[in-house]
This record gives structure tokens, sequence and C-alpha cells, in this order.
């Protein structure tokens, strides 16, 4: 009897001894499944998504630690490169060259004319690149700091809204630097430009010379409502080929791109237009396409066409 007794304690014993172990098998693998959890590990056999850092979850991608947009990474498991960037809508010049077409009749010697406003603010408009005479921008606001009594007020006084925040954001920058800076001009209409500047330039001074100072109709910066003439308090806010030299003009000259801004003609002097742009040198005509892109012209110097990959 206390032999079979004995048996049957080591069975109870043996038994005791393989459910103790498996229960710490199962609880060492709860264990690990909970430390997961808590730093954000999922097994390494899952196929579960990651959460990007703004919190929001890609099914396609693996959330980028460096907070680029997902939508730049590649399909084969891997992030892409950081360095590289993949994403066609950050390159401002690929985006440009979708929405204008560059192309050159060889009959007129014209581009294609843009007829309606979009938000490509490096439309590249000049004397091959023209605006329709229809084209008018529609989300035009009101500048503050404009010259009163020029050009035509609730017209002239005018730029897109982009183009108008950055301005004001420039004037209110250089004011903080005692430097007082004012629009005279901003959008003109393809029949203002015909009819009060062009044809007037044309008739008092002759077509030779009038194309070397004034762009025609279709043909101006001006009706994009991203272009605008500054001027200077110390020469009372008047357009002057000094402008360059004054402390307002070298002021806008070395920040103006800090806010979007390029001066566009650049590649003339006061006396001889430049054989890019076709024009003299204009310090006061600014251009707004973009900080990016001004910021890369200013450094490299170039002029829009040169930036844009279009010199015809």
């Amino acid at each position: 009897m206390a032999r079979q007794r004995a048996k049957i304690d080591k069975k109870y014993l043996i038994a005791l001894a393989i459910l103790l172990v498996a229960m710490l098998v199962l609880s060492a693998a709860i264990g690990k499944m909970w430390g997961n959890e808590k730093t954000g590990q999922t097994p390494s056999n899952t196929n579960t998504n990651t959460v990007e850092p703004g919190g929001n979850t890609d099914p396609g991608n693996n959330g980028d630690p460096n907070g680029n947009d997902p939508d730049s990474n590649t399909n084969s498991g891997t992030n892409a490169d950081p360095g590289t960037n993949t994403d066609p809508k950050s390159d401002p010049v690929a985006e440009a060259a979708k929405k204008q077409d560059y192309t050159i009749d060889p009959k007129t010697g014209m581009a294609k004319e843009i007829k309606m406003p979009d938000d490509n603010y490096l439309l590249l408009i000049n004397r091959t690149h023209p605006l329709a005479e229809t084209y008018v921008p529609d989300d035009m606001v009101t500048v503050k700091s404009v010259v009163s009594g020029v050009g035509v007020k609730g017209e002239t006084d005018q730029l897109r809204k982009v183009a108008a925040e950055a301005f004001e954001a420039m004037v209110e920058a250089a004011a903080a630097d005692e430097i007082n800076i004012k629009m005279r001009t901003g959008y003109r209409s393809f029949a203002y430009q015909r009819d009060r500047l062009y044809n007037v330039y044309v008739k008092n001074h002759g077509q030779e010379y009038a194309d070397t100072i004034s762009a025609k109709p279709g043909q101006s910066e001006h009706q994009t409502g991203l272009a605008l003439d500054v001027g200077g308090e110390s020469q009372k806010y008047a357009l002057s080929s000094g402008f360059g030299d004054t402390k307002e003009g070298k002021w806008v000259a070395e920040h103006c791109h800090e806010y979007g801004f390029i001066i566009r003609y650049t590649d003339g002097t006061r006396d001889k237009p430049g054989a890019t742009t076709g024009f003299v040198s204009e310090p006061w005509h600014l251009r707004y396409v973009g900080v990016e892109p001004a910021t890369a012209m200013y450094k490299s110097g170039q002029l829009l066409e040169e930036y844009l990959g279009v010199l015809d």
C-alpha cells in the first residue's frame, strides 16, 4: 500500500512540474507581448501599419521618423532615403511645367496664351509667353501699404491674396529696420497696360524705345496680380532708376526673397535692355514666385527664364 501511494505521489509531482513549466512559458510569452505593446513595437512576423509622427496611419508605407511625406516613400518595404526627394509635388519647376505650355509656335513666335488663373505662382509671362486679354485673377485683395493717387483705385492697388500678404509682411519687416516702402502699382488689366502705358510710351517715344521700358498688353507680369512696383520714402515713393542705390532699394534686394519675391529684370542696365528679358534694369519691379524658388534664384543669380529652363 505504501509503495502504491509513493507511485501516485510521484505521478502528481511530475504532472505538477509540467504544469509549472507550461505556466512559466506562457507567462514569458505574455510578458513579451505586453512589453512590445508598451514600446510601440510589433512582432516581426506581423503585418501591421505603423503610425506617422503626426498621428495618421498610412496603409501602404511605414511612417517616416523624419516627418517626411509618406507618399515620397518607396513601396518595397523600406523607407526612401530621407535625403532623396521623390515627391514631384515638392519640385516647383516640375509643377510649373505641368500648368503652362512653354512650346513656341514657329508661325507666330508665341507660346499658347494663358487664359485662366490658377495657383501657378511661377507663371512665365514675357514677350513670347503671353496672357489672354480675358485673364483676370479671381482672388485679388486691396494692399494697405500703397501710394495714394497712383493708378486706378480698386484696380492697381490690388494683388493676388498670397502676394498681398507676403508684401505686407515684408513692409512690416522693413519698418522694423527703419526702412519705409510702399507699393505704387500692383495689378494692371490688359486694357490698362494697353491704353494708359504702352500706347502712350509708343506715342511719346516711339515703339523701339517703348519696347525696352514697357511690356505690350498681355505680356505684362502686372496682369497676373503677382507683380508690383515698389517705391521708397527717401525718393518720396517715386519710381527711379536710382532706386537700387537707395537704402530702401538695397534692403529690398537683400531681403525680398525671404518673402517670396524676386527682382524680375536684372539682366539689363539703366540704359541697355537685357538680352533675355528685353527690358532695362528695374530694381523696383518685384514678382512673387514663392519663398523656395525666390531663395534659389537669389542664391544662384538666375532669371526666372533660366530657373524654369525656358530660354527662347
